[in-house]
């Protein structure tokens, strides 16, 4: 059976890669590969999928996956047109599980091994923390030799010790990617984030992968845990997050209606839904910051 994991990126005679990226956009593949993963947005807007998760990211999202689990950060479409003069930029951090060899298993990593734990679930990272690695992640590219492994450690050590970070997950992500998955779950993303705004059909969806609606919603269901109408659905949802933060000239009505949804009523039962609040009040809690 072929798995969709990438080539490893660190070469046998390396511990890790730490390295900077700007492009036009993000890699558009959703993907895994066997390597812990620490990922920085420095510049750049879109939405994140991890795992079955799904999150408008944009500066300041700092996230650390386990091995193996899957992942997209796809910019909004205005990144992908021929005529656009935006860039993205990151930083990113590799290493395989066992960098650290037998010193893992000591006493002192008590709290390393902890975080390695619950980064197989996905964390994502947030306030005071965000800023602390920045600047670390900055100046690991450009320290050397030994430095450069005490710094890694350094800012592993400020995320094991950090509050200030959300679990992705409720319990481990376990999903073997095949590469026809991937092509496949690929394909139906990139559709949805492309059409989330405004109507989308099951049949549309399910012809993409040559499915009958019925198989393609068993399908998805399988492969996301969560159905099809609520992956639109939380789609929606997050986007319309970024709207009421980032426009507060729009209404909670424009924002619904941008987002999709038909009528009002079901954009704020779909809001209370996800995110435990009403429109307005999440407006309002993020205007008062």
């Amino acid at each position: 059976m072929k798995f969709a994991l990438q080539k490893s990126p660190i070469p046998e005679s390396r511990m890790f890669i730490a390295k900077e990226l700007i492009e036009k956009h993000f890699d558009a593949t959703w993907h895994a590969h066997g390597e812990y993963q620490l990922f920085l947005v420095l510049k750049g807007t879109g939405t994140r999928f991890i795992g079955n998760t799904v999150k408008s990211f944009d500066s300041g999202d700092l996230t650390f996956l386990g091995p193996n689990m899957p992942h997209l950060w796809r910019n909004d479409s205005v990144y992908f047109e021929k005529s656009s003069k935006r860039i993205t930029h990151g930083l990113v951090i590799y290493f395989r599980a066992g960098f650290l060899g037998e010193l893992l298993e000591k006493e002192e990593m008590g709290r390393l091994r902890n975080l390695f734990a619950k980064a197989k679930r996905g964390l994502e990272f947030y306030g005071q923390t965000v800023e602390q690695i920045t600047g670390m992640m900055k100046q690991i590219l450009t320290t050397h030799g030994a430095q450069r492994l005490i710094q890694l450690l350094q800012i592993l050590e400020v995320l094991t010790q950090s509050k200030e970070c959300r679990m992705l997950h409720n319990e481990d992500y376990k999903y073997q990617l095949k590469e026809s998955e991937t092509q496949r779950i690929n394909l139906v993303y990139n559709y949805a984030a492309q059409h989330f705004h405004g109507h989308i059909a099951l049949n549309d969806v399910a012809g993409l992968l040559n499915m009958t609606p019925t198989s393609f919603s068993r399908y998805f269901r399988m492969k996301t845990s969560k159905s099809f109408s609520d992956f639109i659905s939380e789609l929606r949802i997050r986007h319309a997050c970024k709207l009421l933060i980032e426009d507060d000239t729009k209404t909670v009505s424009q924002v619904s209606y941008e987002c999709g949804f038909n009528t009002l009523s079901n954009f704020n039962r779909q809001f209370r839904l996800y995110i435990k609040m009403n429109p307005k009040s999440y407006r309002h809690q993020f205007s008062n910051l």
